[in-house]
């Protein structure tokens, strides 16, 4: 015959409740609530002032989902996905162009942007001339979504990760996976781009951060060169980028690549006229927008500069700001 042993806890327990009515209850002992840290960054940058004001990810909800349910997720949280091939009946808007994917290796949901040059040829937003695109955009035409901008005489930070497949090839013209641009304005040329080069005969497939200043052309200089761009391929690259938006400003940028922590791109300008003249603010681009290297009128309909069927993938978008400039205007250089 087996004994049944309580523990005293118990027995203390039963005995409260054989007691009379007006016996109050036992207290009961909560847990105490475990507050997560927060991301290391978020530390490092609150830490110098700065507000997180948005961050995205991608959801297991999306998948299988099209273009129109990302957009939705997105416009919440102060971006949208409004330029991709699928918005216009004129562009190549029968196949899917963004897909939401598991990734083990980050362990979450990402966004995985798609072009096409070689069964079928995707545009820009309806238009098939010389360059496609297919971007995520930070939103810019309402006053709630100042937050996400770079206004003027602002300090902004924006985090994200990108992965480009291996075997990427990128235009000898330009393949940009990120830009920084005014809205509004000057805003004919980007005032930052990252961008993926070759040279005409496809070899020297590199890195660059370029900057273009109020000038237009005549300012614009490479930044970061001939970074060996297989340093990046199928390989999670985290980027930080800050910048001070006024005439005498500030720009740093810094890729880390997430599987050895190597530091492939470290670059900082001071004293640079980071503004387009009569922009309301700079707002932040991400995924690729690409050139043809010539019109297609040109080659009988054919891209001809050795580009292909491409993707980028994309995740954990933040925003940061300090300094806030809560009603932006048109500014103008003098």
């Amino acid at each position: 015959m087996k004994t049944l042993l309580l523990p005293l806890s118990a027995l203390m327990l039963t005995f409260s409740f054989c007691g009379s009515n007006d016996d109050p209850e036992p207290e009961v002992v909560k847990p105490p609530v475990v507050t997560p840290d927060p991301d290391p960054s978020d530390n490092e940058h609150i830490k110098r002032g700065y507000t997180l004001n948005s961050s995205m990810q991608g959801t297991a909800a999306l998948v299988g989902k099209d273009h129109k349910a990302i957009n939705t997720h997105m416009l919440p949280l102060g971006w949208n996905y409004t330029e991709s091939p699928n918005i216009s009946e004129n562009d190549h808007n029968t196949a899917p162009h963004s897909h939401t994917v598991y990734d083990a290796v980050l362990g979450q949901y990402v966004f995985q942007l798609t072009l096409h040059v070689e069964k079928v040829v995707d545009g820009d937003r309806g238009a098939l001339v010389d360059r496609q695109r297919n971007e995520v955009k930070s939103q810019a035409d309402k006053r709630q979504w100042d937050k996400m901008n770079g206004n003027w005489d602002e300090w902004q930070v924006l985090e994200w990760k990108f992965k480009i497949p291996k075997s990427f090839q990128p235009s000898s013209s330009f393949t940009h996976i990120h830009q920084l641009k005014a809205f509004e304005g000057n805003n004919s040329l980007p005032l930052i781009t990252i961008t993926l080069r070759a040279n005409s005969n496809g070899k020297n497939r590199r890195v660059q951060v370029i900057y273009t200043g109020d000038a237009g052309s005549s300012s614009k200089k490479t930044l970061v060169d001939n970074i060996a761009l297989e340093q990046f391929e199928d390989e999670w690259v985290q980027v930080i980028q800050e910048a001070h938006f006024a005439d005498k400003g500030f720009y740093r940028v810094k890729a880390v690549r997430l599987s050895d922590k190597k530091v492939l791109i470290d670059h900082t300008e001071e004293n640079i006229s980071m503004w387009h003249s009569g922009a309301i603010s700079i707002r932040n681009k991400f995924g690729i927008y690409r050139s043809f290297g010539k019109p297609l009128s040109e080659t009988d309909g054919v891209v001809t500069n050795g580009i292909k069927d491409e993707d980028i993938y994309l995740a954990d978008f933040k925003v940061y700001e300090k300094n806030t400039n809560s009603a932006p205007e048109p500014h103008y250089l003098d």
